[in-house]
């Protein structure tokens, strides 16, 4: 390609055509079987293609598509996932128990079976994801409309490179590309052969790969039909893989198909259902190293069609939160709704849980962003510091919390609600910690539990993580402590009721910061953070009142 050829991809918009690609979308499609092109002469005729090409053509003119296009992913979010789960019985499985990075975008990369895959891969997560798609498929009738409408966009195979900077400018506004390496549908679900384009892109743009595996969704539509079938379907979801230490001006060649040789030894790994059981320490290969499609039933069907419906209930509110975003009113509504759970919870709490706040309008400031870290005897420790923020100070807090609680429907939708973030316990997260940065940049208070898990209360604390103290010196900002006494008495671990009228004090103290010596410095080495760890967790124990009288 030439310079001046390359300068000219560059400056493309996203939705206009450069001029080989003009011509090619002049073209009719010429499909391989009778009775399709037979099919295609009848649908060209529809009235639904060129009723959506004045549709668009007024949203573009009006200068909305990006709220527009957003809209219609979270409206899909809904109807699609319904329809995936009712039809095919549909499971998203995450074989390393991790949930989908919630924060900046990625590249999303999946073999590819059928015309079918990218509702399933964006049914899989609940991140919003714009594919990488043929010409051809913008010259098909109805599946043009279905495909503009959800943020797909156009990359010629011959002439890529307006295509990957259609894909650079996605990920510059922050949502992900889904790709398809192999370039085409598998007709019989092998595995083929990787395209390098996904790694490249991802190491420039310095984004990471999340990997997913479809399995049997060429029997719910073969390449070449047009009928689709009953079956079920399931997408196995990988860890996010990062290319920290790659540059794409320096990296090699060799490097770049080693790289892309590992991610399709993943997908195939994921297809298979042999993913993480190396780390398991089983060998690849054995019987027990399948992870073992469960037999579809009518008892069983019937079942997860229950269950679906508080899946349903808990996607529509998080379409509605989502939706709310575009407009930039989510903050504002769930700021709404957290201060009258937070009147709701103290009032109820006044009646049988009583509580107790101390030193609040002395240690906690108004305003700035911080840093609060508290003790953790119990999970009612969530709700109550929430409350007891938002009621005594009229400040939100957003709460890491362990990801198990992102996943039970309702309580995923509720959790949101109230400014909670997944965390990935006992193992290095950076999605969190980039997002607490992010919300630390914006002026908020980010509330992290240092000692990682409840501890067994009475006063006896866990050694504190270092991430609190790390996140501190980087963004510079103060951490606020509040001890909480009392709370594994109300609600016990592992307890499935709540003990009224037990007592809770909830002290805040002085802000630790003996880290504001680091702040524009880099970061002390682990030993320091360790040490000022242990400082900042003896100035909490201090806030805690088990040995008051009369407390």
């Amino acid at each position: 390609m030439e310079l001046n050829e390359i300068e000219a991809a560059k400056k493309i918009d996203e939705d206009e055509l450069t001029e080989t690609e003009k011509e090619k979308m002049k073209g009719e499609l010429e499909l391989g079987k009778r009775h399709q092109n037979w099919m295609y002469q009848l649908l060209k005729y529809n009235p639904i293609d060129p009723i959506n090409d004045v549709y668009r053509q007024a949203v573009k003119r009006l200068n909305v598509e990006d709220k527009e296009g957003q809209l219609q992913w979270w409206a899909a979010y809904i109807y699609v996932k319904w329809f995936v789960r009712t039809l095919w019985n549909f499971k998203a499985i995450y074989p390393k128990k991790n949930m989908f990075p919630e924060f900046g975008p990625g590249v999303v990369v999946s073999n590819h079976q059928s015309h079918i895959d990218p509702f399933l891969l964006g049914a899989a997560c609940h991140r919003r994801i714009r594919f990488m798609s043929k010409l051809d498929n913008f010259k098909t009738p109805l599946v043009r409309t279905l495909f503009s409408n959800l943020g797909a966009f156009k990359v010629d195979r011959e002439h890529p490179e307006a295509g990957w900077e259609r894909a650079r400018q996605v990920i510059r506004k922050g949502d992900w590309v889904g790709i398809f390496p192999e370039g085409t549908r598998s007709k019989d679900g092998e595995l083929g052969e990787f395209k390098t384009g996904a790694v490249r892109l991802a190491i420039e743009m310095d984004v990471p790969i999340v990997p997913m595996g479809i399995v049997v969704s060429l029997n719910a539509l073969p390449k070449g039909n047009l009928m689709m079938k009953p079956t079920q379907i399931i997408v196995r979801v990988g860890d996010p893989i990062y290319y920290d230490n790659y540059d794409i001006n320096t990296v090699t060649y060799e490097e770049i198909h080693r790289l892309n040789d590992e991610l399709r030894t993943i997908i195939f790994e994921l297809k298979e259902g042999t993913y993480g059981k190396v780390e398991e320490g089983l060998s690849i290969g054995s019987v027990e190293d399948i992870e073992r499609v469960p037999k579809l039933t009518f008892k069983s069907y019937m079942k997860d069609l229950g269950k679906s419906i508080l899946r349903l209930v808990d996607d529509t509110w998080y379409a509605f939160l989502k939706s709310l975003e575009v407009f930039g009113l989510r903050d504002t509504f769930q700021e709404a709704v957290q201060n009258f759970s937070g009147w709701l919870v103290h009032n109820w709490s006044d009646l049988m849980l009583p509580y107790k706040v101390i030193d609040y309008d002395k240690y906690i400031p108004d305003s700035g962003a911080a840093i609060l870290c508290t003790n953790h005897n119990s999970e009612w420790d969530v709700i109550m510091t929430a409350t007891s923020m938002i009621y005594h100070k009229h400040r939100v807090i957003y709460q890491m919390s362990k990801q198990t609680l992102f996943k039970p429907p309702v309580v995923n939708a509720w959790i949101r609600n109230h400014h909670a973030f997944p965390l990935k316990r006992g193992q290095s997260d950076r999605d969190s910690y980039n997002y607490a940065g992010y919300l630390l940049d914006n002026g908020h208070i980010v509330m992290i539990y240092p000692e990682g898990t409840t501890n067994l209360g009475e006063g006896e604390l866990l050694e504190g993580h270092t991430g609190a103290i790390r996140l501190a010196i980087e963004k510079q900002v103060p951490i606020l402590l509040i001890g909480i006494t009392g709370t594994e008495h109300t609600y016990p671990k592992h307890a499935k009721m709540l003990n009224f009228y037990k007592g809770q004090i909830f002290k805040a103290g002085p802000a630790f910061m003996e880290h504001q010596q680091y702040w524009g410095k880099p970061v002390p080495d682990y030993d320091e953070l360790k040490r000022l760890t242990a400082n900042m967790m003896a100035q909490l124990k201090e806030l805690l009142m088990y040995d008051t009288p009369d407390a």
